[in-house]
C-alpha cells in the first residue's frame, strides 16, 4: 500500500502527519457475517431457506470463523444414509450445496470447526485401516487446515474412540473434547463425555454424570470456550415437548452443572430438535427443527404443481436449520449470582 502525504493549507506538516496517524489507526468496525440477519430474529427463522433449508432432511451446521463457508448434513429421513455437505458464501447469497471432497463414501456426520478455524471433527464409520471395510459403529475423527483445504482424515484414539458409537465431536480451545457416546458406562441411551488431553499426548475420558446424564438419552453438547454454558440434545426427558428436544445447563460455582432447563416451545416442537450451536460471533442459537407450520384454517384449492412444490419445500417435516437472536431466548441469560 503507498500512502501519499499532502500538505494542508494553515497546517504544519506534522499535524498533517499526526491527523494521518489518528485516522489509520481508529479501529474498523466488525464486518458482519454472513448469517447476521439485517432485522432482528425475535422467532424461530428458516436459515437461507431453498438454499440450505430446503425439502431435503437438512441439519448438523458449522462455520468457518468467518462465516463464509459452512457445512452441514443432508440425510435420509430414517437416518439411514448421510453426507457432509458445504457452501461458501459468494457475491451476497450461498452457493448451491455440494459434497465435501471428503464425504460421499462412508456416513459421514456432526461436522465442526475449531473457533480458530485450525481443525474439522465429525463423525464416520470409514475404515481405520486403509483398504478395510466400514465399522460397524461410528468413531470421532479430525482434519487439520492447510494452505490447499483440509488435510486426509485422522481416527481419535482409545479411549476417546471405542466400539460404541459416538456423535457430536466439540473441541475447546485449551484441548478438551466434549461428545456423545452409547458406551458401556452410559447412563441411559446415550450420555454426554469430556474428554482432557494429558501430558503424554493421551486423553482421559469421563463420563459428566448427572445432572446432564440421565436415564433417558443425552446424545449431543455444545459447549462454549469457557465451559460456563451446555446447550444439550436429548430424548425422553419427562419435560420433553417431542421427539428429541434442546436443554440449557450452566457451570455453577461449585464446578458442577446445573440441572438442564427446556429451551421451551420457541425453540423445541412436537417434532424433533438437535444439533444446539451458537454462530461464531455468539450472536445466534442455531439448530435443526423436523416442525411444520400449522395449517390454515380455510385452505384454498392447489393444483398438482402447488400440491409438490409444498411437499418438497422447507416445513414439510423433514429437518431444516433455524436461527434465533441470543437475546431472544432468556434461558441463554447468564444466571444471577
Amino acid at each position: 500500500m503507498t500512502i501519499t502525504y499532502r500538505a494542508i493549507a494553515g497546517l504544519p506538516l506534522a499535524r498533517v502527519f499526526a491527523i494521518t496517524l489518528t485516522i489509520m489507526s481508529a479501529p474498523l468496525a466488525a464486518q458482519p457475517a454472513p448469517y447476521d440477519s439485517a432485522k432482528p430474529l425475535a422467532r424461530a427463522t428458516l436459515f437461507a431457506p431453498d438454499t440450505i433449508s430446503t425439502g431435503d432432511y437438512d441439519s448438523h451446521v458449522t462455520f468457518t470463523p468467518d462465516g463464509r463457508e459452512m457445512y452441514f448434513l443432508k440425510l435420509a429421513p430414517n437416518f439411514s444414509r448421510w453426507s457432509i455437505f458445504v457452501s461458501r458464501y459468494k457475491d451476497g447469497s450461498w452457493s448451491p450445496p455440494e459434497v465435501a471432497a471428503f464425504s460421499g463414501q462412508y456416513q459421514d456426520a456432526d461436522p465442526y470447526i475449531t473457533a480458530d478455524g485450525k481443525h474439522f471433527y465429525f463423525i464416520s464409520d470409514r475404515p481405520v485401516e486403509a483398504g478395510g471395510v466400514r465399522q460397524s459403529h461410528h468413531d470421532i475423527w479430525v482434519m487439520d487446515k492447510t494452505d490447499s483445504g483440509w488435510s486426509a482424515p485422522r481416527h481419535l484414539p482409545a479411549p476417546v474412540n471405542s466400539d460404541a458409537d459416538s456423535y457430536y465431536p466439540i473441541l475447546l480451545k485449551n484441548g478438551t473434547l466434549y461428545f456423545g457416546s452409547e458406551r458401556a458406562d452410559s447412563r441411559g441411551l446415550g450420555d454426554i463425555y469430556r474428554a482432557v488431553p494429558q501430558k503424554d499426548g493421551s486423553y482421559a475420558v469421563e463420563n459428566l454424570g448427572p445432572p446432564v446424564n440421565t436415564s433417558a438419552g443425552e446424545y449431543e453438547a455444545f459447549v462454549t470456550e469457557d465451559e460456563r454454558l451446555l446447550l444439550l440434545a436429548a430424548t425422553r426427558r419427562p419435560d420433553s415437548l417431542g421427539d428429541y428436544d434442546l436443554y440449557l445447563s450452566h457451570k455453577q460455582a461449585d464446578g458442577k452443572w446445573s440441572e438442564p432447563v427446556n429451551l421451551g416451545p420457541e425453540i423445541n416442537s412436537p417434532a424433533r430438535e438437535l444439533s444446539p450451536k451458537l454462530t461464531p460471533n455468539g450472536k445466534y442459537l442455531i439448530w435443526m427443527s423436523c416442525r411444520v407450520p400449522a395449517l390454515p384454517a380455510k385452505p384454498q384449492r392447489r393444483t398438482t404443481l402447488e400440491v409438490l412444490k409444498e411437499l418438497r419445500a422447507p416445513g414439510n417435516g423433514l429437518g431444516d436449520i433455524y436461527q434465533i437472536d441470543v437475546s431472544s431466548v432468556p434461558e441463554l441469560k447468564p444466571p444471577t449470582k
